[in-house]
């Protein structure tokens, strides 16, 4: 008497042929109407349009390469000091524990992604090129002014009169002897805020990172 459970086991086996060679005969059958043709630049010859392109510089889209720089500053510009301001006013509660945290993780995410975030939220509107600078570099002016505030001489602000209120001290006896650290990280931050700017264009926003990639694109290496 045969045993049914070979005899099962060898009709699953058999079934599992069938539709391997079924596959099989599809994928020949479709073989005939596939697109298998390979197609590759020339590398090298690329190179030498990407070479000739740096040398011989068209004119041509010069007004609008001007406007993509004056809009690449600008949002730089914006952003910079929207996150200098917010930095400044967080920096003076620097100490409070959660303000730390909520700064530790807004600088962690790079602008590239706030902007993405933003893009879904209002479309290519200039809010999602601000917002894409200043969150980030909001929370990287308050740990930084937190800290020149809190490395500053403090010895001035003991001189100032007792009854003196503290918006008056601060600016009067903390703020001049700061200035020129204030200063010189808010420069430094101009600067990564003009690269951060141009990169911006490769999602859509109109700056020079735009201008480029869409030049880049269509092969256009003069411009």
């Amino acid at each position: 008497m045969a045993n049914p459970e070979a005899i099962t086991t060898t009709y699953q086996h058999s079934a599992r042929w069938t539709v391997s060679w079924i596959f099989v005969a599809t994928a020949c059958a479709c073989w005939w109407f596939a697109d298998i043709n390979i197609s590759s630049l020339d590398p090298w010859a690329e190179l030498g349009r990407m070479f000739t392109g740096l040398i011989t510089l068209s004119l041509a889209g010069q007004y609008e390469f001007i406007d993509a720089l004056l809009q690449t500053v600008a949002f730089a510009m914006l952003g910079v000091a929207l996150g200098a301001v917010i930095g400044f006013g967080l920096s003076l509660m620097f100490h409070w524990r959660v303000i730390r945290y909520a700064c530790a993780l807004l600088r962690s995410i790079h602008e590239i992604f706030w902007a993405l975030i933003f893009l879904q939220l209002f479309g290519l509107h200039p809010l999602t090129g601000l917002l894409a600078l200043g969150i980030p570099y909001a929370a990287s002016f308050a740990k930084i002014y937190a800290e020149i505030l809190e490395e500053g001489n403090p010895q001035a602000l003991k001189s100032v009169n007792a009854k003196a209120d503290s918006v008056s001290a601060f600016f009067y006896a903390r703020l001049p002897d700061l200035w020129h650290h204030f200063k010189t990280y808010t420069s430094y931050r101009l600067e990564c805020g003009l690269r951060s700017s141009a990169i911006l264009g490769f999602i859509g926003l109109p700056t020079l990172g735009y201008s480029s990639s869409t030049a880049f694109l269509e092969g256009q290496y003069s411009n």
